[in-house]
């Protein structure tokens, strides 16, 4: 007699088979989104790696003897859902510096200038977009989509002063141009400091995306449209101005002695009310004024900041003590990967000690 499997016996096999299948699926399924998740956390990793030892870099070399202009900026995170309406977490930054720092330098372009002397600033940038319908300003674009843009111009002094640095004629178009694509500042660190009030004053409005202020009004006369740095994908020359794809928000603080925390913060009690924030705020005090980013322009003697009072000259000897500056600059910033594994991203911070 031949002996068979009977029809129960050949449904339970196939279901003990369906069910090892199906787990199998599950664990396979798991080990691809493991692995996918794991590639997106080692590209975040790399960007970390890259900002934080061109961060270092940069400033190892920082010329206090020199200008630093920074502006902070502020802006509420769409969607935020926290019970505190008015906590730092609610508000993305998109501050920007620049300064001069020392080191060796060299532009990337065919024929190579080199020099000792650079002109450095960080900033999110403008574009790219391609759709015209799509804002190409910074807090206005999704976070992922956000570019950090570092510019270096190297300076080299000119052989004549008929050739040397004079922006007080440009157009709009010309001032990006310098701003975005060109490398270089045919202009030697002295004469940068000598340049005069009201053309530093607008070179400072393209590069910080702000208008420059005083006492007695607005000082830069530029318009906003030529303002900030510009990446725009058909022009090979701005390509080099971006640093890091992916960065969606940027935020810069300096350790305050006095006050013993970091400055500038959006509430620095983290309590429901923003009466004490750092920032400037609207009329009724219940956000921050877009329209009034605070900052610092060391050492023309230029300094804003809501709540915090600083009388002292911005100067080398008093550096420590200046508000937004100090002996050390925190650098927070929120990466994403390229594929939007990480939806939220991943925040960091770094510190970069100015104590020589």
């Amino acid at each position: 007699m031949r002996k068979a499997f009977t029809l129960m016996e050949l449904i339970v096999a196939l279901g003990i088979m369906a069910v090892v299948l199906a787990f199998a699926g599950v664990i396979f399924r798991v080990s691809i989104d493991s692995q996918r998740l794991a590639l997106a956390n080692a590209e975040i990793m790399q960007k970390l790696r890259v900002i934080t030892e061109q961060l270092d870099a940069d400033f190892r070399g920082l010329r206090k003897d020199a200008e630093i202009f920074v502006v902070w900026g502020g802006q509420r995170k769409a969607g935020y859902s926290g019970a505190n309406r008015n906590s730092s977490l609610a508000f993305d930054r998109f501050d920007r510096i620049m300064f001069f720092t020392s080191g060796d330098f060299q532009t990337y372009g065919t024929n190579p200038n080199r020099s000792n002397v650079a002109r450095v600033c960080y900033t999110l940038a403008r574009g790219p977009s391609s759709d015209p319908a799509e804002p190409n300003w910074a807090p206005m674009q999704l976070p992922r989509k956000r570019i950090l843009a570092r510019t270096q111009h190297v300076l080299i002094p000119p052989a004549n002063l008929t050739e040397q640095l004079d922006t007080s004629s440009f157009t709009t178009e010309q001032w990006l141009t310098w701003n975005s694509q060109q490398e270089t500042d045919k202009i030697s660190l002295e004469g940068w400091k000598r340049i005069p009030l009201a053309q530093k004053a607008n070179m400072l409005s393209v590069i910080g995306d702000v208008t420059v202020e005083t006492d007695s009004g607005p000082l830069s006369t530029t318009p906003e449209a030529a303002r900030g740095v510009l990446i725009d994908r058909s022009v090979p020359d701005t390509i080099h101005s971006v640093f890091c794809e992916g960065v969606g928000q940027f935020m810069i603080q300096g350790w305050n002695d006095e006050l013993q925390r970091w400055v500038p913060e959006v509430n620095p009690n983290e309590d429901d009310s923003l009466s004490d924030s750092d920032f400037l705020l609207n009329e009724d005090e219940t956000d921050l004024d877009p329209e009034n980013d605070p900052g610092v322009w060391y050492p023309r003697g230029g300094f804003k900041m809501g709540g915090v009072d600083y009388a002292d000259p911005l100067d080398e000897d008093h550096f420590n003590a200046i508000p937004g500056l100090g002996r050390a600059l925190k650098f927070t910033f929120t990466l994403y990967d390229s594929r939007n594994l990480i939806p939220d991203g991943r925040t960091f911070t770094h510190i970069v000690y100015l104590d020589n």
